[in-house]
């Protein structure tokens, strides 16, 4: 193992929680790397040394034979079944039922003594509504101690803060907790400092999403827009600025490397730049396809090139919206 990676490793060990880049992009090797099945590439898995899969969501994730297939190939730690997604079109009660079903179903499928990855169920919110109708329904996945936490990336750090500690206080702290899209923020970073045993592990693709801006954030974790990369191998040079951001922010979220006034970044400038440069940044190409910068022998199963952020969700319901939503329920 080169000095390269062992400073990688040391970083991320040293973070409070295990980071985990959500994207592609397999040019540069990051200790914990998610991808979505439709996504996933055996180069980002060869340069990764913990693997989750994301089967995603609703009719575009994967089938349960699907998931099942690439999980014996790619050998991942990690997988998370299909889910559906609480929108405005589709209701708490039918997010939280049809999930619970699909991992039901997927369960079902598999033998979990040679099943080579740990399966997390995900929950939708408010998570511990989705916990206790498991605990009625569905008591085998209520019992697995295993869940991924969805539907807060839109939320401010304060309402992901209380929905934290909220679950926490009914799952406990032994079960394994991890956060869908969210913890490289300023504020979260912060909030994960003082208080990381709310989250084993969190997943983010903001840098991914960033350097495809032409972007790049620093430790004010404010984007400042520098110009996409183009023209052959470009795609190196995406790698290295999406790697940029994630050592800072693995050195963020480590005490033992950083303390508090480390952090105390002068923001306002940042501010002032991003307003300025608004116009620069909506012409910016947002999430292009997969660019072809890489040596043309690659194949489409196997593009280093591709950095491309996971295929996002809809927008996450407000905090306010979800509660209410919560206390109709519980009055039935």
């Amino acid at each position: 193992m080169n000095e390269e990676i062992k400073q990688r490793n040391r970083l991320a060990r040293h973070a409070v929680v295990d980071i985990y880049l959500s994207g592609g992009n397999g040019r540069f090797y990051w200790p914990n790397r998610l991808e979505p099945y439709h996504e996933s590439t055996p180069s980002v898995r060869r340069e990764s040394h913990r693997y989750i899969i994301d089967s995603g969501f609703g009719d575009d994730g994967a089938s349960v034979e699907e998931l099942i297939d690439i999980t014996y190939e790619r050998r991942p730690d990690y997988v998370i079944p299909n889910d559906t997604v609480r929108t405005g079109s589709t209701s708490m009660r039918t997010a939280v039922e049809e999930t619970a079903a699909k991992v039901a179903e997927f369960l079902d499928a598999i033998d979990e003594q040679s099943f080579p990855a740990t399966v997390l169920v995900p929950l939708q919110p408010k998570h511990e509504f989705h916990l206790a109708y498991l605990e009625e329904h569905y008591p085998r996945q209520a019992n697995r101690g295993h869940y991924a936490l969805g539907g807060m990336r839109d939320w401010s750090s304060e309402a992901q803060l209380n929905q934290l500690e909220q679950f926490r206080e009914v799952v406990g702290y032994d079960a394994y907790v991890h956060g869908f899209g969210f913890g490289s923020a300023y504020e979260m970073i912060r909030v994960l400092r003082e208080r990381p045993a709310l989250l084993d592990s969190v997943d983010f693709a903001t840098p991914v999403i960033n350097s495809k801006n032409g972007e790049i954030a620093g430790a004010a974790r404010k984007p400042v827009y520098v110009g996409p990369a183009q023209g052959d191998e470009s795609a190196t040079t995406v790698a290295h600025y999406i790697l940029a951001e994630l050592c800072d922010i693995a050195r963020m979220q480590s005490p033992r490397l950083t303390d508090g006034d480390d952090l105390d970044v002068d923001r306002e400038p940042f501010e002032t730049q991003l307003a300025s440069e608004e116009s620069s940044k909506s012409s910016a190409p947002e999430c292009p396809e997969d660019d072809d910068s890489g040596p043309a022998s690659e194949t489409a199963t196997d593009v280093s090139t591709r950095s491309d952020p996971p295929r996002r969700p809809p927008q996450s319901p407000p905090p306010e919206e979800v509660e209410q939503e919560t206390l109709q329920l519980f009055s039935e």
